[in-house]
């Protein structure tokens, strides 16, 4: 959130960028069945905020809701009962009991979602996982990328495809240093991942993974019965990437 604005002042800055999710969001789950609801103030949810800014985050009556599912050892979250012990899902790195963790995700009024996360949020999905994957976490439902990457500071170029994409943890050191080289990167200074691992050695292999699973905007979303396009601004970068939501912009 921008240091210069309060939380009700950061309000009025909804816009396509940073909300594109401009649709009634109700939860979620894996059996949850999804609805349509809206406050007419600022929408559900409403805009962007950073969890580890806690109770100053968001509007009164609203809660800052990680949309971020990174987990350990990038496997699925574990969000419901009984997949903590199943070796394909892992714990969450900054959503559900770790939301105050990262400094990416969205203004939610909480008493309106259905079969919400521990902490009443609704759930994180990654729109860039398999369809089966989001079918795990997210049931019937769909998975909706809540905000738009920057490309002028959110992409790099493939070194071994010469293609432009979107940026990681998995980059670092070698292709940035993070921090505030990009524009919606989670968790810019590592501070988040060092809390989880317990150290701010980098060589501690928690941390190290911790760091591996940073991203940005593409990787980042909620479940939702449907979801509006949302363009993979990196990839338009490419010679002849056609714009999957419609004519060039």
């Amino acid at each position: 959130m921008p240091g210069s604005l309060s939380s009700k002042e950061t309000a009025s800055l909804l816009t396509a960028k940073s909300f594109v999710m401009n649709l009634a969001l109700v939860a979620l789950g894996a059996l949850a069945a999804a609805g349509c609801w809206q406050n007419l103030d600022y929408g559900n949810p409403a805009f962007r905020c950073a969890p580890n800014d806690g109770a100053d985050a968001c509007p009164d009556g609203y809660t800052c809701c990680s949309d971020d599912p990174a987990t350990v050892g990038g496997k699925l979250p574990a969000y419901r009962a009984g997949q903590a012990s199943d070796p394909d899902f892992g714990v969450a790195l900054f959503s559900d009991n770790n939301n105050p963790l990262g400094n990416q995700g969205m203004c939610t009024d909480i008493s309106q979602i259905v079969n919400p996360l521990n902490n009443g949020c609704p759930v994180p999905c990654n729109p860039t996982w398999e369809p089966g994957q989001i079918s795990e976490v997210c049931g019937g439902a769909v998975c909706c990328q809540t905000e738009e990457l920057d490309p002028m500071k959110d992409c790099v170029l493939d070194p071994m495809t010469s293609r432009w994409r979107a940026v990681s943890g998995k980059d670092v050191p070698g292709l940035t240093q993070w921090g505030n080289a990009h524009a919606t990167n989670q968790d810019p200074n590592a501070t988040g991942c060092q809390m989880f691992a317990g150290t701010a050695d980098f060589a501690n292999a928690t941390l190290a993974d911790c760091v591996s699973q940073l991203s940005v905007a593409n990787q980042r979303g909620f479940c939702n019965a449907v979801c509006p396009c949302v363009e993979d601004r990196c990839e338009l970068l490419n010679p002849g990437a056609a714009p999957k939501c419609g004519p060039a912009i």
